[in-house]
């Protein structure tokens, strides 16, 4: 089951520890080296050719009702945007909207919280995490068990007092905080109530999905197909959880990866392995043209990262016009890493992976005038 949790989720289920808290983490120079081109990027892309195979549709979506994203009323505020971006890429961030940030430091095996430019940083908690979110004083994250490097439990640490709490102790995937409720993977889609005391986890769906997204109403996800020796979400079969009718839905195929921010749906198209970005009030579907898994948007403007040579990485935006390389960012590795980008309020923040879970380099991007540093 431990191996099937790792599998279903792909590179965005974790690990955890646990221990002492309020320690001070020491600073590295929080200086990066930045470039910053300001120009419109023209030039035309190499985009792989794909050649997609036609599969027929599983049982259990070819049973549910169609919805249609243009019809759905679908709409993710600005906290919302940044919160299922921060969430697509495995949820390591999270801010609590008044200038306090909380990442996961796998370099000193740690959830620390500081100011959004580093000042005041401390140990929150040690051990690291996934899927942090920030909701009425608590954060709440995925442990991450060191060894095998899965979700082995949920917690949620009061912000104020540091006391730790340990809601769920089985090895679980995705999760989502909705309100007063905690939406998990176990294996399928389960829930459970966090203002009720010893509230138990209830099954919603079979299905096993990975990538949740959400409006407050609808929870969007791809769909994960199981064919040994392999978990499969390539298919892109989009459902969609209505929290209120407690109904599955299928939305769409050919879709991975999925981000509602604003009035956009942001996707990976398996068929030009490209991303694209429909509008769900005008129905207009954009190809970006750049081979995109994890990018991250307030609803205004999408970010991302191209790293094409070692020691350094670019980072593009599209205000839904044009697209621009907003910066260029140097790292200390000597070798092709995995980069995550994350939003806050007035700030993009990023982590190079350099050795998986294990070492990672935290910067910040200020969006209103371009500076930029350090975290860890």
């Amino acid at each position: 089951m431990q191996k099937r949790m790792l599998a279903v989720v792909i590179v965005l289920i974790l690990l955890c520890g646990c221990g002492s808290q309020g320690k001070e983490v020491s600073n590295k120079d929080d200086s990066i080296s930045l470039q910053v081109p300001g120009t419109a990027v023209e030039d035309e892309k190499e985009i792989p050719k794909v050649t997609v195979t036609e599969y027929p549709m599983p049982e259990e979506v070819a049973r549910l009702e169609k919805l249609d994203f243009t019809n759905m009323g679908l709409y993710a505020d600005e906290a919302q945007s940044m919160r299922n971006s921060n969430q697509l890429s495995a949820g390591y961030f999270s801010a609590d909207g008044e200038g306090n940030i909380y990442f996961t430091d796998f370099t000193n095996d740690a959830i620390c919280v500081c100011g959004q430019e580093g000042e005041d940083k401390e140990i929150l908690h040690a051990g690291s995490g996934a899927y942090l979110q920030y909701t009425n004083g608590y954060l709440y994250f995925g442990g991450i068990e060191p060894k095998d490097k899965y979700i082995d439990s949920f917690v949620r640490i009061d912000c104020n007092t540091k006391e730790a709490e340990v809601l769920y102790e089985k090895p679980c995937g995705e999760v989502m905080v909705l309100r007063d409720v905690m939406y998990l993977l176990d294996p399928g889609l389960s829930a459970m109530k966090l203002d009720e005391p010893n509230s138990e986890i209830v099954g919603l769906s079979e299905i096993e999905y990975a990538f949740l997204n959400t409006d407050g109403r609808y929870l969007l996800y791809n769909m994960v197909i199981t064919e040994k020796p392999r978990f499969l979400f390539e298919r892109g079969y989009v459902l969609a959880w209505d929290t209120e009718t407690e109904t599955n839905y299928f939305v769409e195929s050919g879709m991975v990866f999925p981000l509602l921010a604003g009035n956009w749906l942001s996707y990976y198209d398996v068929r030009t392995n490209t991303r694209h970005v429909l509008d769900l009030k005008t129905g207009t579907d954009t190809d970006l043209e750049y081979s995109i898994q994890r990018p991250v948007s307030d609803g205004h403007k999408l970010y991302w990262c191209v790293q094409e040579e070692v020691g350094s990485f670019q980072i593009f935006q599209w205000d839904g016009r044009e697209i621009q390389e907003l910066c260029t960012v140097e790292v200390e590795s000597e070798k092709i890493g995995d980069i995550r980008l994350f939003l806050a309020e007035g700030y993009l923040y990023w982590m190079f992976e350099a050795k998986l879970r294990e070492e990672a380099e935290w910067g910040y991007y200020r969006l209103t005038d371009g500076k930029a540093g350090r975290l860890n």
